[in-house]
């Protein structure tokens, strides 16, 4: 479904990623976790180019990029087959939820305005915002908006789902139902490339756990492993830092 393969990516002098190598099969639910500056949200960013990346290769449902030598209709390509769940949502602020939702559909997919709202109404309905379709995102809560941020992610069936922290921007009341509507997507087997730091979450629905620092991959395994029996002692030390609990080794 998707494979990174030796993903390079510098800021001046600085390099934040030091040849990924990743693969994600149909209906994997990928948790990337790991200290802040550890290159996890940019790695996330580079999948879909929001944050094209200095060398490497992207295969996306059987088809291979050369990042270097991407053309503009490649990255459209690839847009098309992810959705991205923003950190601190993204949407119009002159645009109702609807109207989130629907842009891309009619400017990005040139789907029909009737069967983008069509499409709009059934995605809102999904994350329990259907009343909500008209309403400005300042009239609406964090976690609402980030609701609408997954339904606008949703609406186009991409191959694969990004999520950039999508619940740290939010109120810990309002957590749960982010969460809750993660999990009814990996339960419904959509694949999911998802950066957070909620373990409960990696923990119930990860099938595989990825720990990064430094710009590279440490260690990853399924969940059980990574958090029961870490191998690399600095997986050891954030685990251990972040749960407030030793780690076994």
């Amino acid at each position: 479904m998707l494979n990174i393969r030796n993903l390079h990516k510098q800021f001046g002098s600085h390099e934040v990623l030091r040849g990924i190598d990743l693969t994600v099969n149909q209906g994997d639910v990928v948790v990337i976790l790991g200290p802040s500056g550890s290159g996890k949200t940019t790695l996330l960013r580079s999948i879909n180019f929001l944050e094209p990346a200095d060398s490497g290769t992207i295969e996306l449902d059987g088809e291979t990029f050369e990042i270097a030598k991407a053309t503009k209709q490649d990255i459209q390509g690839i847009r098309k087959h992810t959705g991205f769940v923003f950190q601190n949502y993204n949407l119009f602020a002159n645009k109702t939820a609807e109207q989130n939702i629907t842009e891309g559909l009619i400017y990005g997919l040139g789907l029909s305005k009737n069967v983008a709202k069509t499409i709009a109404q059934d995605v809102l309905e999904k994350v329990g915002l259907r009343e909500f379709a008209h309403h400005y995102p300042s009239q609406l809560s964090g976690g609402q908006q980030q609701r609408v941020g997954i339904a606008r992610a949703i609406a186009a069936e991409p191959k694969v789902l990004l999520f950039d922290e999508p619940t740290s921007a939010l109120d810990p009341e309002l957590v749960g139902d982010i969460l809750a509507i993660m999990k009814s997507l990996a339960k419904a087997g959509k694949t999911m490339v998802v950066v957070t730091h909620e373990m409960g979450f990696a923990k119930e629905v990860a099938s595989e756990v990825v720990f990064m620092d430094g710009g590279v991959i440490v260690e990853q395994g399924r969940p059980e492993e990574i958090f029961e029996f870490p191998k690399e002692e600095r997986t050891q030390q954030f685990l251990a830092r972040i749960l407030g609990d030793f780690v076994r080794a």
